[in-house]
């Protein structure tokens, strides 16, 4: 039986867990790295946090911490409380004397402590790009639509003057649109420096509209 391609929801949550997996594992290599004045540590993080909350906030006006807040906690929930990190993170930190299992349990969340602050950090930077993600998703579609149109004058001087159709140009365009806007969130959402949306967008959002445009271009001569 031949293997089934997930699309949809399913391809959008699995695409999404994976980039969440790469975040925690760049995050934890931002703070774990040797630098020559020593490690960044998870001071750094939530300071690289600190900056970009007041550049988005300052962008956003004052619905924006709502929003982003509210993001938040769906992934909060789905990630940490339900299952049960949460939980064993508040056990941790509770200095009363444990015996049995639960002592095991704090052993190993303070091993890993730098593992656990820096999910917890990284997860309110990732929320917050998120946001921004979803907020800038009409500007997304605005400028998709503005390369259809201006692909379809294209077309449509093809289909009346006789010009060339070449299918090779059009699916790698066509190719190129689906990459453009992975390409985007993927750029955006993992580093963990501080990133302004005003600088990272515009040229994802130019390849987005060149893609759109010159697939609608050659789309097929006759429909």
């Amino acid at each position: 039986m031949a293997d089934k391609k997930w699309t949809g929801i399913k391809w959008i949550l699995l695409w999404g867990l994976i980039v969440m997996a790469i975040v925690l594992v760049i995050d934890l290599l931002y703070v774990m790295w040797p630098y020559p004045n020593g490690a960044r540590g998870i001071g750094a993080l939530q300071h690289n946090l600190d900056r970009e909350w007041a550049l988005l906030v300052d962008l956003g006006g004052a619905d924006f911490p709502k929003f982003a807040y509210a993001i938040h906690g769906v992934l909060y929930q789905g990630l940490f409380v339900l299952p049960g990190f949460d939980y064993m993170m508040a056990k941790a930190a509770d200095p009363a004397p444990m015996s049995g299992m639960d002592e095991m349990m704090r052993s190993f969340v303070l091993s890993t402590r730098l593992f656990w602050e820096s999910a917890a950090i990284g997860l309110q930077l990732f929320s917050s790009r998120l946001a921004v993600l979803t907020l800038a998703a009409p500007l997304i579609l605005l400028t998709m639509l503005g390369a259809v149109a201006d692909g379809l004058v294209t077309w449509y001087r093809r289909r009346t003057g006789g010009g060339r159709e070449s299918g090779f140009i059009y699916h790698r365009a066509k190719r190129l649109i689906g990459g453009s806007v992975l390409m985007l969130c993927f750029f955006y959402l993992v580093p963990p420096i501080p990133m302004d949306p005003r600088l990272a967008f515009p040229p994802f959002l130019l390849a987005l509209w060149l893609s759109t445009r010159i697939a609608m271009g050659y789309f097929k001569k006759y429909i």
